[in-house]
């Protein structure tokens, strides 16, 4: 199906925003948050970057976020409009210098990031972190302690500085392999809408 504007409905304004409440049945959910299903052409929706739209129907219940109105009037947006998103990776070894990567999931700032370590680990700290394009984001480096270590220590850090993204950006989660023992940690980061 098409976007039906008889199914979009002004519902509010939060923090200087558009909250709109589109109803779709039919379609899924990947084909709704395309760029160009909104189609802001006639100017009768009048979206805007930065307003929201929550979807609701039998395909499910979801939040998406107007990124740009092209001047052709096609709408792009992205998910996670007003709501945080955690996104999870594994290093299988923190005692082993290394990276994994994640994607962000929509334009914003990193808020915090969160470790739990899977066992004991000896000998030294495991220094672990966040890095955009080579630079480390301020507040999201963490020290995962040996002393006492066990399965389910958790650490965290709150991100304060050169931590904005852009949808899909490469967010590097390193450690500097200082322990000894083969030992995972399940690292978590907090994304925000801009």
């Amino acid at each position: 199906m098409a976007f039906d504007n008889s199914e979009l409905a002004l519902v509010g304004y939060g923090n200087g925003h558009a909250i709109y409440l589109y109803r779709e049945d039919d379609d899924a959910r990947a084909t709704v948050a395309a760029a160009g299903y909104v189609n802001n052409l006639d100017d009768d929706v009048n979206l805007r970057a930065g307003d929201t739209i929550q979807v609701i129907g039998a395909k499910g219940h979801y939040v998406l976020r107007v990124d740009a109105v092209a001047g052709n009037g096609d709408v792009s947006t992205e998910a996670g409009a007003g709501e945080t998103q955690w996104v999870t990776a594994r290093i299988d070894d923190v005692s082993t210098a290394g990276s994994v990567f994640v994607a962000a999931p929509f334009d914003g700032l990193i808020r915090r990031f969160r470790t739990v370590l899977q066992g004991a680990i000896s000998g030294a700290n495991a220094a672990v972190g966040l890095e955009l394009a080579g630079t480390d984001v301020t507040g999201a480096q963490v020290t995962v302690a040996h002393s006492g270590s066990v399965a389910g220590d958790v650490d965290d850090g709150i991100a304060t500085a050169a931590n904005a993204v852009t949808e899909g950006q490469a967010v590097e989660i390193d450690t500097d392999g200082a322990s000894t023992g083969t030992v995972a940690l399940v690292c978590m980061v907090e994304f925000i809408p801009a």
